[in-house]
């Protein structure tokens, strides 16, 4: 049991990462403004859109993971292995719906992607995902939101 002490610092990291979340949504929607032929020319804006979406990504895993480190206190949850574990614990506990677990699992694979085989990237599939996905990244963000008014 971690005490006063470390349950404070538990939700001070998770306002934190809150905020860096809100944050990357603010600059891929910044990028996600700009036309696609622009976009896809520009390999400072490309590059930058990746790192944010990647950044934005992890942001969310570890807004997930905290979730479940001041879960876990209540209710013996055995800790995630994985990224998409992470999610799949979030819809175990009531947090996601089984739509919102889909959408992040695909959130988890597409940053291993960015993190380990970004040669492999397609910034026309970057350019679709900043323009039509943002909306997963600011339905998460709305769900950690919720969960901390009500903790």
């Amino acid at each position: 049991m971690l005490g006063h002490w470390g349950e404070g610092k538990l939700d001070e990291k998770l306002l934190t990462q809150t905020r860096l979340l809100k944050k990357y949504i603010n600059l891929l929607e910044k990028v996600a403004h700009t036309e696609k032929n622009v976009f896809l020319k520009d390999e400072i804006l490309t590059a930058a859109a990746e790192r944010y979406l990647q950044l934005a990504i992890e942001t969310c895993i570890n807004i997930g993971n905290r979730i479940i480190a001041l879960e876990q206190i209540d209710r013996n949850l055995p800790p995630p292995e994985t990224y998409v574990e992470i999610f799949e614990t979030m819809f175990k506990i009531g947090l996601i719906n089984e739509q919102q677990l889909n959408n992040y699992r695909k959130m988890a694979r597409f940053r291993n992607k960015l993190v380990h085989v970004y040669w492999e990237i397609d910034h026309e599939t970057v350019y679709e995902i900043i323009t039509n996905n943002l909306s997963d990244l600011k339905e998460f963000l709305n769900i950690v939101v919720s969960y901390l008014q009500k903790n």
